[in-house]
């Protein structure tokens, strides 16, 4: 009986080491489950990243070579206006005057209110009376 006892005292042990490395078994693969779908999330996680990482790089290269040819651009843009700024500068007195002695200004006049030195007013004058006298006697031919 003794022996009987020992033999249900091994099977039970043995029946309870199985049923223990069953459940082991079991675990073990629900953790090795749970782990190949973190890993897989992880993996989409990261290649979602890399296409963010890399749009956002192409898109700042875009934007950085945009940006470049609006400076680019705007200082072409500045250049021309400091051009005309300095040619228009200088021939708006000139062209101020020659106005101002068409509609019958005197050398004074230009001295005083375009900031032409005498000698400027003086020729102004001299040339649009001698254009004036050209045109009047043109007309004065083409009459005959």
């Amino acid at each position: 009986m003794q022996d009987s006892l020992a033999n249900l005292i091994l099977w039970a042990t043995v029946i309870i080491a199985v049923l223990v490395a069953v459940y082991g078994v079991m675990q073990v693969m629900t953790l090795r489950r749970l782990l190949d779908r973190s890993k897989h999330e992880t993996q989409m996680l990261v290649q979602s990243l890399r296409n963010e990482t890399h749009a956002m790089g192409s898109g700042s290269i875009g934007v950085g070579q945009r940006l470049l040819e609006v400076e680019k651009k705007l200082n072409q843009t500045m250049e021309r206006q400091v051009d005309l700024e300095q040619k228009d500068a200088g021939s708006l007195p000139y062209n101020y005057a020659i106005r101002l002695v068409e509609m019958g200004a005197s050398a004074d006049d230009l001295v005083e209110n375009c900031g032409l030195a005498r000698v400027e007013a003086d020729l102004i004058a001299l040339v649009h009376a001698e254009l004036k006298k050209r045109h009047q006697n043109d007309i004065s031919y083409d009459n005959f």
